[in-house]
């Protein structure tokens, strides 16, 4: 029988100044802002879509009036992300919600290409015996975790937001002798470089146009 189904979703304040740092650089503030607070958005409407149990795990905390509309438009339940490094946030969100009968699995806000379709093939895997479940980035990073099983080494000594994440990760997770697998690579949208991609893909023109009409 299949497992109960946990996704957790980590988020920022989507202010002007405080996400999308390198894409901002290129494009402002204002518009790195928008463009998170849509994929946020999509996300969610994402997840929503899957019928699991959802947690938004938000910093500094909760307390944003536009994470609290996600929080009535869609359902869901706001935490607030622990202190320490990306490893220990993580940790700690995963571990509150498992207990050793269902699945978990963690997505960041800013990846279009993870969808439902991406999501319900990360399940899948942790039914068939899988302990993780990685979703690799091509930064050599990773933007989805899904679990049945923790130990906190997998998030100690990693070197985060460089491109052996993904590589460390696997490596702890082979010392633990745990069977894993990863899934195809995904995009996230964080520079230039991946905004210009994703705006000449047919699939996101949706969301393109969703973007276009809120800075109008």
């Amino acid at each position: 029988m299949n497992k109960e189904n946990i996704i957790i979703c980590f988020c920022k304040h989507p202010e002007p100044g405080l996400v999308k740092s390198r894409l901002a650089k290129d494009i402002g503030d204002k518009y790195a802002a928008e463009i998170y607070k849509l994929l946020l958005d999509e996300t969610l409407k994402s997840i929503f879509n899957i019928g699991a149990e959802v947690y938004l795990y938000c910093y500094p905390n909760a307390d944003h009036p536009i994470l609290q509309q996600y929080k009535n438009k869609y359902g869901l339940t706001l935490k607030q992300q622990c202190d320490g490094d990306l490893g220990m946030k993580m940790f700690h969100a995963i571990t509150n919600h498992l207990n050793g009968n269902n699945n978990v699995v963690l997505v960041g806000s800013d990846c279009l290409e993870i969808n439902a379709s991406y999501i319900q093939n990360t399940f899948e895997s942790l039914n068939l015996g899988n302990e993780i479940v990685l979703g690799p980035a091509i930064d050599g990073g990773y933007a989805l975790i899904g679990a049945t099983n923790l130990n906190i080494s997998i998030f100690q000594d990693i070197a985060w937001s460089s491109n052996e994440v993904l590589k460390q990760t696997v490596e702890k997770i082979n010392e633990l002798n745990w069977k894993y697998s990863c899934l195809n690579k995904v995009r996230d949208l964080d520079t230039l470089g991946d905004f210009q991609y994703f705006s000449t893909h047919n699939d996101y023109q949706d969301f393109f146009k969703r973007l276009s009409s809120l800075m109008h």
